[in-house]
């Protein structure tokens, strides 16, 4: 018969190996759950409500362009389970409704009417700080679906169409009313979400060929999206 010192020591032992396994089973599951946070992060698949976009981003050669989240203001819905995946690509990257930010009837309901309107805001005045805030913004933003080449991007600065106006109105009144409170990030990605309804089909493959889908839709050639006309993607 063992003794009682004995049987306290064969409790101690067994507590013990309970907490490490504890410990191990823990560290397993935060482990997976780090791995599935990278798949999610590589694919840019969006899930949850949030206020990020996926968009070109100029590489450092200037002419082509990679694809990548960046912060908005407005917040959109996570890809819906409907079993359209175009549909489901769609809300992700398609904003509605009127913003608070957006003056008189401009909306994400009325791409025309908005298109129209944010161009008339390219005079706004800004101040020196703003001004070069300014610069920086339209020296980087793309306009990446009607102009352009696949290896050469035309940055928003250095283009005449309707919707590089439109974005530049778009910053400047940002900039005028709202610049301290939105950071260039947050502006630029933003920017983009008017780019979106302008052209939705373009943005929609953007965001499936991100996300592993590109055969869905195919991806069309875009302005800097490099000689294979897939921002270097290859999945």
């Amino acid at each position: 018969m063992k003794s009682f010192t004995e049987h306290k020591t064969l409790v101690s032992l067994l507590i013990a190996v309970f907490l490490v396994n504890q410990i191990a089973i823990a560290s397993v599951s935060q482990a997976m759950g780090a791995t599935r946070g990278i798949l999610a992060g590589i694919f840019g698949i969006s899930t949850a409500s949030a206020m990020e976009i996926m968009m070109p981003i100029p590489n450092e050669d200037g002419k082509t362009t990679r694809l990548q989240m960046m912060p908005t203001i407005t917040e959109v819905s996570g890809e819906p389970e409907s079993g359209d995946t175009v549909a489901n690509a769609m809300t992700v990257m398609m904003a509605t409704g009127k913003p608070f930010y957006a003056p008189g009837a401009i909306s994400f309901d009325d791409p025309i009417g908005s298109l129209k309107a944010w161009g008339q805001y390219e005079t706004a005045e800004l101040d020196s700080t703003m001004i070069e805030r300014y610069k920086r913004l339209v020296s980087i933003f793309p306009c990446n679906f009607c102009c352009g080449s696949p290896t050469s991007v035309t940055l928003n600065g250095n283009c005449g169409c309707a919707h590089a106006r439109a974005a530049r109105g778009f910053f400047r009144y940002l900039l005028s009313e709202y610049g301290d409170a939105y950071s260039d990030d947050q502006l630029y990605g933003e920017a983009y979400r008017w780019q979106a309804i302008w052209y939705p089909s373009g943005v929609v493959e953007d965001y499936l060929l991100a996300t592993g889908r590109g055969d869905v839709l195919g991806h069309k050639t875009h302005g800097g999206a490099g000689e294979d006309g897939r921002h270097g993607i290859n999945l």
